[in-house]
């Protein structure tokens, strides 16, 4: 057996770990998903509407909707501040807010992110702990240093890349499901090409680089004292 299949069958191994792994790290990317899409959304229609009080936007239907909503806010605010603001003074206001709420939104997404992400290292330091024979085993058969590290970091990269691609096939169904329900086209609007694949390989990455010194660590103790435990 090739020292990097062992990666794979090494996943197998402690397989109820690994997916509980690999559901938080899902998670973390189902969260960052929505809100950074979330995030884009509302920067879209900010984009598209920043001349929303005198202007006009290509599709009619939505200059429609988009002004019937502004004017509705309008007259609301009006009623209730006893002033009469223009349209501009609204979505200035309004543009205002959103930008605060996007900020948030990334904060609160990288937060989240790095919450499920972090669950690599701890697995990879259990799975490490229970392997310390089997490293110095490796080495005495002739592995170098090097391709037991690449083995170790592909089973940690492998872990996110499962779990970042359950977390966005699932985000990418739900928005076209709810798409679909609302007969607006949200997932070329929230979930640009980029998004996915970037979650994706981010986090692959990630995996791979916090579970980098726990590897490294354990990959350079002496087999010996490690064969005595």
């Amino acid at each position: 057996m090739g020292i990097y299949s062992l990666s794979y069958k090494n996943l197998r191994r402690n397989w109820w770990r690994n997916i509980s792994t690999a559901l938080r790290i899902a998670f973390g990317v189902i969260v960052l998903l929505i809100l950074i899409g979330s995030g884009i959304g509302i920067s879209t229609f900010l984009g598209e509407n920043q001349t929303a009080a005198g202007v006009s936007i290509s599709s009619s239907n939505t200059n429609i909707g988009v002004n019937n909503a502004i004017n509705a806010l309008n007259d609301y605010i009006n009623s209730i501040l006893g002033t009469e603001l223009s349209n501009s003074q609204i979505i200035t206001g309004i543009r205002s807010i959103l930008r605060n709420i996007i900020s948030i939104i990334d904060l609160m997404a990288s937060i989240v992110f790095l919450v499920g992400i972090f669950g690599i290292t701890y697995t990879m330091d259990l799975n490490l702990l229970e392997r310390k024979r089997e490293i110095a085993l490796l080495k005495s058969m002739g592995f170098t240093e090097l391709q037991i590290m690449l083995s170790l970091l592909l089973e940690a990269s492998i872990l996110g890349l499962i779990g970042a691609v359950v977390g966005t096939v699932l985000v990418v169904v739900g928005v076209t499901i709810l798409s679909k329900i609302i007969q607006i086209g949200l997932l070329s609007i929230v979930m640009p090409v980029w998004l996915p694949i970037g979650a994706i390989v981010i986090t692959s990455a990630l995996s791979a680089l916090l579970a980098a010194f726990s590897v490294w660590y354990n990959t350079k103790k002496d087999p010996v004292e490690a064969l005595r435990i």
